[in-house]
């Protein structure tokens, strides 16, 4: 086994368990979770947020899109998605790779989804109107990068 994770609401569950694990095993405790799998993890009294700020601002530079303009929603309210074939078509390597980076964004970002996947059903041939759907969401998280979940306790 490479990595665990674990936690407890009990410090007394807590300190048995990590005696256990050390004693079957050579572990080493590293302390409080603040990043994995490319989520950020910040632990305070009053619960946990969870977000990926490196990650979304890395996809930004990876697509050219840092200094795009902001915007307040991930889609406009009357976007109509659809086959067009009279567009352009859009390199599809690229969108592809856009879809799939913004995916892994979903695991902080549920805001993003609906729009996501809208535009996701356009991956087998993608038109220049789809992929300036996609470039809005990116805008809209570049407005937005440090957005997250938050769990109270």
């Amino acid at each position: 086994m490479d990595d665990m994770i674990f936690g407890a609401t009990n410090d007394s569950l807590y300190k048995d368990f990590s005696k256990l694990m050390q004693a079957a095993s050579k572990i080493s405790i590293i302390g409080e979770l603040k990043f994995f799998l490319g989520l950020q993890i910040k632990q305070a009294d009053e619960g946990i947020y969870i977000h990926q700020t490196k990650y979304v601002k890395e996809l930004l530079k990876k697509f050219k899109l840092v200094d795009a303009k902001h915007i307040k929603t991930p889609m406009h309210p009357t976007t109509i998605l659809g086959l067009n074939n009279e567009s352009k078509k859009a390199n599809e390597k690229t969108f592809r790779g856009m879809i799939g980076s913004l995916s892994y964004v979903t695991m902080s970002r549920p805001n993003i989804m609906f729009s996501l996947c809208l535009c996701a059903r356009f991956q087998k041939e993608p038109r220049e109107v789809n992929l300036f759907v996609v470039k809005h969401i990116f805008r809209y998280l570049n407005g937005t990068p440090s957005l997250g979940l938050c769990m109270k306790k």
